[in-house]
């Protein structure tokens, strides 16, 4: 008979995984309380990774429970998971651990802790399964395994720390600064449990269908704060929501300060949001709602707009007459419709060259003149399109998504008329306007976008370099 207690952990998993002790299952199973800690977490990880089992009567006999869970335990998914422990030295250890959710008994190869299990039990209403594959003292595990065996959404890269009672409840526990010492040495973050009061709090956090985010920009670089939450304020969202998603999830919701906008800065500040916009996309599994708000120049704003392209709704918030005026996208794609008639903008094309010069000329100044003045010296016979608003004046908040729309649907059926190498965007805009315009055109055209600084343009972001962005092509963004 093999004495499997005897095999080193190192051995023990290779001849697991090679598959042979696979027809050894049932002999292997009748020795597990006579296996160390590692060997019983090992030989369960393997027979569920792999679907290798024992009989149902050898399971059954060996950890006492009744044929359905067997049964159960035999077929239902189970997710691995770790969580930080003081060791007897002081140091603090990572456990790993393996459970299965909603058995009828609880099972497990820690019969000391067994004790620290039941208001787990009590909280869930059912039974389950939970495997070490080590010893530990105390009740600090619970908080990892009940979020493991409740949650759906737990963050990779946080480890949790906490006792709970039997409704939820969240405790306190000792070795806080140990275990955040490893969690650092690990790249990882410890969520303490003095952030939260509950598990369903927790679990109401993470399993959300959807996330209200917000991401400001701003010009300002001293005494911002009053600024983002001003905003905040008109957004609905709360400061210790954020926090609470900070601590959680590791979301960074600060604002992006731009300061004074030079060559490198533009793309400093439109990388750092791209950086900003896909973690927030990882980090919530694509379920957020925006919530946008720009204080800097419009050509930043079709920029990142251009950058955003999302399908998902948003909500951009203009400021005027020290308030902010939300606007509702809630059908990204209503943004880039087609428009027959044009209700709220004027055009002129003048046909040329295959350079598209392109002026959104929403604003009080007529900039015109000093457009075609600059590119005469910079492109030779260049096609002309300058859209501007109807009978002039100030374009209502109410009316700037409509502008939008129309605006972009002329571009659009230009662009389907005539075949242009080039696009060189000039704007005199409302900054909701210049993004929603930025997000119709996309990043699928070459070009520039042009700022207006000391007297005259310059060209300060391409749109290959927002197309590299976009499609992952950091190298290529960075030159």
């Amino acid at each position: 008979m093999w004495k499997f207690w005897e095999i080193e952990l190192p051995h023990f998993q290779t001849l697991l995984r090679s598959g042979k002790l696979d027809d050894k299952m049932d002999e292997l199973y009748n020795q597990f309380w006579g296996l160390p800690h590692s060997h019983q977490y090992e030989l369960i990880a393997y027979s569920k990774e792999k679907s290798v089992f024992p009989s149902v009567e050898t399971f059954r006999e060996v950890f006492k429970v009744s044929k359905e869970s067997v049964k159960e335990f035999f077929r239902a998914e189970y997710r691995t998971f770790r969580f930080p422990v003081v060791s007897s030295e002081g140091k603090g250890e990572l456990v790993n651990a393996l459970v299965i959710k909603n058995l009828k008994e609880v099972i497990t190869n820690l019969k000391e802790i067994k004790r620290h299990l039941n208001p787990i039990r009590e909280f869930l209403k059912g039974g389950f399964a939970v495997f070490f594959d080590r010893e530990f003292a105390g009740a600090s595990f619970q908080l990892a395994t009940v979020l493991n065996l409740y949650v759906e959404n737990l963050p990779e890269d946080a480890l949790f720390t906490g006792a709970i009672d039997k409704k939820g409840n969240i405790k306190s526990v000792n070795g806080i600064e140990e275990k955040k010492r490893l969690t650092k040495e690990l790249g990882l973050r410890l969520v303490e449990p003095y952030h939260f009061n509950t598990v369903d709090e927790i679990k109401q956090l993470l399993d959300a269908e959807s996330y209200q985010i917000p991401i400001y920009i701003t010009k300002t670089q001293d005494r911002w704060e009053g600024e983002f939450k001003s905003f905040l304020k008109a957004t609905g969202i709360s400061e210790d929501y954020l926090k609470k998603l900070e601590v959680l999830i590791g979301l960074e919701t600060k604002p992006i300060i731009t300061g004074q906008l030079n060559q490198e800065a533009w793309e400093h500040v439109l990388r750092e949001f791209w950086k900003k916009f896909k973690e927030t996309e990882r980090k919530l599994h694509s379920k957020e709602r925006w919530h946008i708000a720009i204080n800097g120049p419009s050509v930043l704003a079709f920029a990142l707009g251009v950058l955003f392209g999302s399908q998902k709704p948003f909500v951009f918030y203009h400021y005027q007459n020290n308030a902010y005026h939300p606007i509702f996208v809630d059908n990204v794609r209503e943004l880039k419709e087609r428009k027959e008639n044009l209700e709220k903008i004027e055009y002129r094309f003048e046909k040329g060259g295959e350079n598209l010069v392109v002026m959104l000329s929403f604003a009080h100044h007529e900039m015109e003149g000093d457009v075609k003045n600059y590119i005469s010296k910079e492109l030779e016979n260049p096609s002309y399109l300058i859209l501007r608003a109807k009978g002039g004046g100030n374009i209502q908040v109410e009316d700037m998504k409509e502008v939008a729309k129309e605006s972009a649907s002329v571009i659009q059926n230009l662009r389907k008329e005539n075949t242009f190498e080039n696009f060189h965007f000039f704007i005199s805009t409302p900054v909701p306007i210049a993004f929603m315009v930025g997000l119709s055109f996309g990043h699928y055209g070459e070009g520039y976008l042009y700022n207006y600084s000391g007297g005259t343009y310059e060209p300060v972001v391409s749109f290959s370099f927002l197309k590299a962005l976009r499609e992952g092509k950091y190298e290529k963004a960075y030159l």
